[in-house]
């Protein structure tokens, strides 16, 4: 997919993307969904941020589900970590 050139671009391509979104999320309302370094540069994205193994997705989930679930009130008697 890439180029062995694309190795020594990583601060570079790192730089771009923070520079890019910080500038588009200044920019947008505040109710909208903010702009990540996937949706500015989704092509290098898997080269400088790898996928997620199965176990880390399904670690990430839980801990999604949990956090969702802690919004509730009272819902502290009833969580355990």
């Amino acid at each position: 997919m890439l180029s062995d050139g694309m190795l020594g671009n990583k601060a570079i391509l790192l730089a771009l993307s923070s520079l890019t979104t910080g500038n588009l999320n200044s920019k947008i309302q505040k109710n909208t969904r903010p702009f990540t370094m996937k949706d500015v540069l989704p092509s290098t994205h898997e080269y400088i941020v790898p996928p997620l193994t199965k176990e880390q997705q399904q670690e990430q989930a839980s801990k999604q589900l949990m956090a969702f679930l802690a919004t509730r009130p009272g819902s502290e008697a009833y969580l355990k970590e």
